[in-house]
């Protein structure tokens, strides 16, 4: 495939994102996701060339020196970033995510001849979980924070289950990010001391990302819990 530059100006519907975006709500995701869950990869992350799971883990792992402790991958889907992770030496991932389609895909992963993820967890992340407080030491996301799905209230939850100095990357679709209003609700937080450190880091969604087009980009908000 050609540079996304060159995509025609109907590129999100070619490749399924129009659906992506229009789908609003959990029970919306639910069903997108299960119609999609056995050629996301294939399809999707291949005709795309989809490169935002390395992106995110990448920057997540640049200063994430505690490689044996608890990451929790949000929105794991199929376990492309938890495959990424694994590659970059995290060894304890688990994953969340509201389609138990996509996470029937993720648990098949391997990694050195084990499974992929220590645990997975089918949640609505816009609602209260069962995730543990203070479980994890650092938390990555790549996709879940798009339009449609997760909005800045959800880092709530996600700071509820992080360690003190727990690390964030969490990739934000750059318009989503402008449009839903992700800095000041994280300046907000840093201010009132419930996080450190914030900046973001702006990375292409896809390989040869037109530079004029936010949905091609995504806003990494990197951060510490504190």
């Amino acid at each position: 495939m050609g540079a996304m530059s060159e995509m025609p100006a109907d590129w999100k519907e070619r490749i399924g994102l129009d659906k992506v975006y229009d789908v609003a709500g959990p029970e919306g995701n639910r069903r997108l996701y299960a119609s999609w869950a056995e050629t996301y990869e294939s399809g999707f992350v291949v005709d795309s060339g989809y490169v935002y799971h390395r992106q995110a883990a990448e920057v997540f792992c640049e200063e994430f020196a505690l490689l044996d402790q608890p990451v929790l991958d949000v929105g794991c889907g199929t376990g492309i970033v938890g495959a990424e992770l694994a590659r970059l030496g995290v060894s304890v991932i688990d994953g969340i995510d509201i389609s138990p389609e996509m996470l029937a895909e993720a648990e098949a992963k391997t990694h050195d001849s084990r499974p992929l993820y220590r645990r997975l967890i089918e949640a609505d992340l816009t609602a209260s979980t069962a995730l543990a407080d203070r479980a994890y030491a650092g938390i990555v996301s790549s996709g879940a924070f798009t339009h449609g799905i997760f909005g800045p209230e959800t880092i709530s939850e996600l700071l509820r289950a992080a360690r003190p100095q727990a690390r964030f990357a969490l990739g934000i679709n750059s318009a989503h990010f402008d449009k839903a209003g992700f800095g000041d609700w994280l300046q907000q937080r840093q201010s009132t001391g419930l996080i450190t450190g914030l900046r973001f880091d702006l990375r292409p969604i896809y390989a040869g990302a037109d530079e004029s087009d936010p949905d091609q980009w995504s806003c990494i908000a990197v951060f510490a819990a504190v």
